[in-house]
């Protein structure tokens, strides 16, 4: 229990930076559950963005829920971008199985990692 105290602690005096690319579901959810435990959530799947947010982000978060195909190269990008920089990527495949997209956005996904 002590480690969950101090990676807490040290989230917490890092504030660390959290992107999050994730259903409009769990959007609120995630964004409370951040702030929490002391880290800033940041929603964003804006291309146009994503390298820049990397640079900045301590991890990302990605939630297929919602996916549709403008949502799919963020997911894809924004992991490229996590991976070059040796940042933590969660992977959230909601529905994989349940359709051909869902599955193969999830296997693309990790295939990046």
């Amino acid at each position: 229990m002590e480690h969950i105290y101090n990676d807490l602690k040290n989230l917490r005096d890092k504030g660390a930076l959290v992107h999050c690319i994730t259903n409009y579901v769990a959007m609120n959810i995630n964004a409370n559950i951040l702030l929490s435990i002391g880290a800033s959530p940041l929603m964003s799947h804006a291309t146009n963005e994503l390298k820049e947010i990397a640079a900045i982000s301590s991890c990302l978060v990605n939630n297929i829920g919602t996916l549709d195909d403008n949502w799919r190269p963020s997911f894809l990008e924004a992991s490229k971008y996590y991976v070059e920089q040796e940042k933590p990527i969660i992977l959230d495949p909601v529905g994989s199985g349940a359709s051909k997209l869902r599955t193969q956005t999830s296997l693309d996904i990790i295939k990046k990692l």
